[in-house]
């Protein structure tokens, strides 16, 4: 069901990518001069659509954080179908070994018992959140256009389901340990819910553009300094999340630069809290 859930999702964003929609040209105001924004007398520039960055990347920057998710959704699937196979290999051998060595109350673990924590942890309820994590995330973009605000749950849902796969973590032998891969996932899904929140401030609320990104930049950085200094030294996390707000203040600089300025000051911030976890 893991491996299926990431080839839904992967489909589904890859079509949504490389689905073509007209892009809405600007309304000029009469009597007004020339705009240097595609000739049009008086035209403003259009509105910086902040999910389309992210869902519909035009630069190789952005096309390559898109990729590298999918990349890591891929390698996670990948590992935990080999862990699986490995389990299956190791069952009888370990089976056996504890046939033939006494009990013991106390000591290093025995293969048996790394098997059964291997096994309690492979099941459907240990992998249910990134699963709806998956579904969510297929189906959320294509209801940004007509229903927004339905978009937005489903978005958030994403988040949730992205964000305690990669809080909750993989074993490995005895341990219990962070995913890089599941928190650049969930780093990327960050960018993405909230990028989504800022036009539903924008377009529902009639906050402006730049106040409705600056809200959401705050509250996001603020979230996920949170979420690094839970995950500690594995940065996966941030380094989606830094090279997603490098590609925000890349695409915005020469349109609105409030919220470039804004995303360099939240990149300082994350950088801050990165920098504490690794030192």
């Amino acid at each position: 069901m893991l491996i299926l859930a990431v080839l839904v999702f992967t489909a589904s964003t890859l079509l949504y990518a490389l689905r073509s929609e007209p892009a809405a040209l600007p309304l000029a105001e009469p009597g007004l001069a020339l705009s240097p924004w595609q000739g049009y007398p008086g035209a403003r520039p259009p509105p910086v659509d902040l999910p389309g960055l992210f869902l519909r990347p035009e630069g190789l920057g952005m096309a390559g954080l898109l990729g590298m998710t999918w990349a890591a959704l891929a390698y996670h699937a990948g590992r935990r179908w080999f862990e699986r196979r490995r389990m299956r290999l190791a069952r009888a051998a370990a089976l056996e070994e504890e046939r033939e060595l006494p009990p013991q109350n106390a000591g290093p673990p025995t293969p048996g018992h790394l098997l059964r924590l291997h096994e309690r942890d492979d099941s459907l309820g240990e992998h249910a959140p990134l699963i709806l994590g998956l579904l969510a995330g297929a189906i959320w973009p294509w209801f940004l256009r007509g229903h927004p605000v339905i978009a937005f749950l489903l978005s958030a849902a994403m988040l949730a389901g992205f964000l305690a796969a990669a809080l909750r973590g993989i074993r490995a032998g005895s341990l219990v340990q962070h995913s890089s891969s599941l928190g650049f996932v969930a780093g990327w899904g960050l960018l993405v819910s909230f990028a989504v929140f800022t036009g539903l401030l924008r377009d529902r609320l009639g906050v402006p553009q730049e106040a409705a990104a600056v809200i959401a930049l705050l509250i996001g950085s603020v979230a996920a300094v949170s979420v690094q200094l839970r995950l500690g030294r594995r940065i996966g996390f941030s380094v989606a999340v830094i090279w997603g707000l490098i590609g925000i203040a890349a695409s915005t600089v020469t349109t609105d630069a409030a919220i470039a300025t804004m995303t360099v000051i939240a990149i300082a911030i994350i950088a801050v809290a990165l920098v504490r976890v690794t030192t």
